[in-house]
């Protein structure tokens, strides 16, 4: 029966070690990083770790009247390889704080000096192997550290080897099992959360000239003209096509069509204000949208675009240089259109006409 309670009470420790961990990610990921600075982060995560070292006190195991024991290295490990040295101290500082919560006597000693112990054994695994094996192998590594550590300090707190012979034993199996699952879980959930920022970030952005794609400037666009209209703010647009582009294909070839895209993109990006949104729409079609711009400002930009993409000498994959041209509409909110949804369409008429009316031109009616 007591072999029961206690594999019972480090399943919970386990339970509340993954559960705690997956919900503090996504927090830390949905919220917290957008919010504040990655050393404010790092500290905040040192703090949490520590807390959630605390709570497993809360729900330890009760071995002698002084003595408890459950899994509160874990936040460390895990903090340490996955964050941080310093966050991870001070995980270990407030946990080894904590314990004192419990009462001062010999075992909160020696649970503090079993903290400082096993930091030292950590942070040693984590100089030497933690570039040069995985999270896991380090996790793993750290975990034989642990428990070997608390072996000698249980033996010399509880003198009772009946109880040595089963608490040691269950102490080693379950501390392997929770400390490997938090680590596997904090690996998996980082490599997912890598691998959908990825293919977040591919779905809005175009591959070949890494401005925004369509998709994205799609939204963007219904978010600058609200945002235009309820502040009251001048919106430009500026339509950009290059001048023969499939003259360019037909006669380079499509791998120095691309080269061109991506050094006209460059032109755009270098050109424009950091805030304003540049975004490929589709083959040699290029939109910019110039935040709280004046159409006179709005002509002024496209001019100046017009005049440097003129004047640049695009280097082809092989070797020779060769010039193109683009035409541009011009169109800005409120100052020629009176809806800011209309300002797309004409924009492109503005283009269409630059286009048919001598090309390498800015139109703004």
């Amino acid at each position: 029966m007591r072999l029961f309670v206690i594999i019972q009470e480090f399943f919970i420790n386990i339970c509340i070690v993954i559960a705690l961990v997956f919900m503090y990610l996504q927090f830390r990921w949905t919220k917290l990083l957008p919010a504040v600075s990655k050393q404010s982060s790092q500290w905040i995560d040192g703090l949490a770790g520590g807390i959630l070292g605390i709570v497993l006190m809360y729900f330890s195991i009760q071995v002698t009247e002084q003595t408890i024991i459950d899994l509160r290295h874990l936040p460390v490990i895990l903090i340490l390889l996955y964050i941080g040295v310093q966050p991870a101290l001070l995980s270990a500082v407030i946990i080894a704080s904590g314990r004192l919560l419990y009462g001062i006597n010999p075992s909160s000693m020696a649970a503090i000096a079993l903290m400082v112990l096993l930091f030292i054994g950590y942070l040693w695994v984590y100089r030497k192997l933690h570039h040069r094996e995985s999270p896991l192998k380090s996790s793993f590594q750290m975990l034989l550290w642990s428990n070997v550590v608390f072996s000698f300090i249980i033996s010399m707190l509880v003198r009772d080897w009946e109880t040595l012979q089963f608490i040691i034993p269950i102490y080693w199996l379950i501390s392997f099992i929770g400390g490997m699952l938090a680590s596997y879980l904090v690996h998996y959930l980082r490599r997912s959360h890598y691998l959908f920022k990825k293919y977040e970030e591919q779905s809005s952005i175009d591959f070949l000239t890494g401005l925004y794609n369509v998709r994205e400037f799609d939204r963007l666009w219904n978010y600058s003209v609200k945002n235009a209209v309820e502040k009251e703010e001048a919106l430009s647009l500026l339509a950009i096509d290059i001048d023969f582009f499939k003259h360019v294909n037909d006669t380079y070839g499509h791998a120095a069509g691309d080269e061109v895209l991506r050094q006209l993109g460059k032109i755009l990006n270098d050109i424009t204000r950091s805030f304003d949104i540049v975004s490929r729409n589709g083959g040699e079609e290029f939109t910019v949208i110039l935040l709280d711009c004046s159409n006179e400002s709005g002509r002024s930009k496209a001019e100046k675009i017009r005049q440097t993409v003129e004047k640049h000498a695009f280097s082809l994959p092989d070797g020779r240089k060769i010039s193109i041209t683009v035409s541009i509409g011009v169109s800005t909110y409120p100052d020629q259109v009176t809806s800011a949804g209309e300002l797309l369409e004409k924009a492109d008429e503005l283009l269409y006409e630059a286009k048919h009316s001598g090309r390498n031109k800015v139109i703004s009616a």
